[in-house]
């Protein structure tokens, strides 16, 4: 059982580990936002993102052992996991809103839009999920209706529940109990 101490002190390296997690995260979505200058700042973007989990995994073990001197059960790096992840995701979430209430102006719903109007997309639309012209055309109203706080909320849902899914397996493989010999 955790004490409190122990417990306040995973909070405050998963907090720093989200807070580098978010970073990475925000030149990642920066780099996708900016693709239109470049094509290759989508693959720059993609390793960035696909990093950043190894960088978590990584930030969990230096914490298991430096802090913990090599020992971390299960539950409590599935918590260390989850928090730096939960974290990442709200400084994440307040980035993005920033971006798309002061600096965006609407350009990433129109490459949404852009992406929605192109013939090979509707073909998609059409046949892999049976969507008719008015699914299209409700789907392309709603996503009008996006504000800037509903955007940054759905990204903050998605990096919640894929953090949570992503902390199950690091957690299970970064778990270390030191074995006590009996005299």
């Amino acid at each position: 059982m955790a004490t409190i101490q122990e417990y306040e002190q995973l909070k405050a390296f998963a907090r720093i580990d989200g807070l580098l997690v978010a970073a990475l995260w925000t030149v990642s979505f920066l780099c996708v936002m900016k693709m239109g200058l470049n094509p290759m700042l989508f693959m720059v973007a993609l390793a960035i993102g696909a990093g950043s989990l190894t960088f978590a995994a990584l930030r969990l073990k230096r914490f298991r052992d430096n802090i913990l001197d090599g020992d971390i059960s299960y539950r409590r790096a599935l918590g260390y996991s989850v928090l730096t992840y939960l974290y990442a995701s709200l400084l994440f979430a307040g980035m993005q809103y920033l971006y798309f209430q002061f600096i965006d102006g609407g350009a990433f719903v129109n490459l949404q839009l852009a992406t929605l109007s192109e013939p090979e997309a509707q073909k998609i639309m059409k046949d892999v999920y049976g969507l008719t012209k008015e699914d299209i055309d409700f789907a392309v109203e709603n996503l009008r209706a996006l504000t800037p706080i509903r955007i940054a909320l759905q990204f903050f849902t998605v990096n919640v529940f894929m953090g949570v899914l992503v902390s199950i397996p690091v957690a299970f493989i970064m778990q270390h109990r030191k074995r006590e010999f009996k005299r």
